[in-house]
């Protein structure tokens, strides 16, 4: 059984950088849509990246909600992202020309809803991966409250098809992500599963990790 990817998001400090850049995670989120109370100015990230470079092999994702194309384009002119997240109502015909324009990875987040699956199918070819999430009524993500992981499977059948990645979010936390990995996640998302105080937090971290790397607690403490 190969590990999930993990991706840390909702990154909006120096300091959730500084924590997330010295974790193991392969993707690091950054939230662009005044939507979100996550949200980060592009100039202010683009100095905290640069004073905490290099990402290594880490992937900088920027997340974005219904946001107009020039905001995109002026975020990208500041910050030097490798994917572009789409968590609003975003058709695949946009997606397909942000795509095209900027020639960048696209992924989409699609909520756990009846008709899911036949949403994602609408992105085929198009969306290079997804974002499985809980639906709650005003939020974009970051809500703390998970889906019912039984329809994993469906999802990542569906991705697969696709040849398109697939994480999981949504109330991922240190107490339950031993029962997430049970359903084999291709990937996990979270944000405040690994906050205290709405500040990213190095002990959920290392118990994040320590889970998806199965590992010990010596194994965990030096084995980066």
């Amino acid at each position: 059984m190969m590990r999930p990817l993990i991706k840390y998001c909702g990154n909006h400090s120096y300091t959730d950088l500084e924590r997330t850049f010295s974790s193991r995670a392969d993707f690091i989120g950054l939230i662009f849509t005044p939507k979100s109370r996550r949200t980060v100015q592009p100039e202010q990230a683009a100095l905290w990246i640069k004073q905490l470079a290099p990402l290594g092999s880490k992937k900088l994702v920027g997340v974005f909600a219904d946001d107009p194309p020039e905001h995109i384009f002026s975020v990208l002119r500041s910050v030097p992202l490798d994917i572009l997240q789409f968590h609003g109502s975003e058709t695949p015909r946009t997606l397909a020309e942000i795509k095209k324009a900027t020639g960048l990875q696209v992924w989409k987040a699609i909520h756990h809803a009846p008709g899911a699956l036949e949403k994602m199918r609408t992105f085929s070819g198009i969306a290079d991966g997804f974002i499985i999430d809980t639906q709650v009524k005003g939020q974009l993500g970051g809500t703390g409250v998970a889906f019912d992981w039984a329809a994993i499977p469906d999802y990542q059948a569906e991705a697969r098809h696709q040849n398109a990645s697939c994480l999981i979010a949504g109330g991922i936390t240190p107490e339950n992500i031993a029962d997430l990995l049970h359903y084999d996640p291709m990937g996990i998302d979270i944000a405040s599963g690994i906050e205290q105080d709405f500040q990213k937090d190095r002990t959920k971290i290392f118990r994040i990790e320590k889970r998806v790397w199965n590992e010990n607690d010596q194994t965990a403490a030096t084995g980066r």
